[in-house]
């Protein structure tokens, strides 16, 4: 095994976790506690979360199959750079909440930090993704 292949399944692991995370957090029926069902609840954008989280997960399967047959690293650079930024815009989505909610304030520094990172990762791949 190479590098480039042991850094294509390393991707798989973690774009795996990840997916599991979106799917327990937004997609599955019951809520983790009261907290987060208050925070589902008062979201701006609604259920719009819990949609692109079932399209992130399926183009997400549908990329790894494509490493898993193809073995193509430079697929996973291109489209799993793309795939962790609409990642990132989904958690963006999850986290905006109503002025009216407890939880405003805290939303308002996760928005802040997750901007910042993508961002970051927009210059990280600059050359990748525009």
């Amino acid at each position: 095994m190479n590098k480039l292949e042991i850094l294509g399944y390393i991707w798989i692991f973690i774009s795996m976790s990840l997916s599991m995370g979106l799917y327990k957090l937004e997609i599955r029926n019951h809520p983790i506690d009261k907290k987060h069902e208050y925070i589902k609840e008062h979201r701006i954008f609604g259920s719009l979360t819990k949609y692109l989280s079932i399209i992130s997960i399926i183009s997400l399967v549908i990329l790894n199959l494509k490493f898993l047959i193809d073995k193509d690293y430079k697929f996973i650079v291109n489209y799993g750079s793309i795939w962790l930024f609409f990642f990132f815009l989904t958690m963006l989505t999850g986290f905006c909440q109503k002025r009216d909610s407890v939880y405003f304030k805290r939303s308002l520094i996760a928005i802040v930090s997750v901007l910042f990172g993508m961002i970051v990762f927009a210059y990280a791949f600059r050359k990748v993704l525009f």
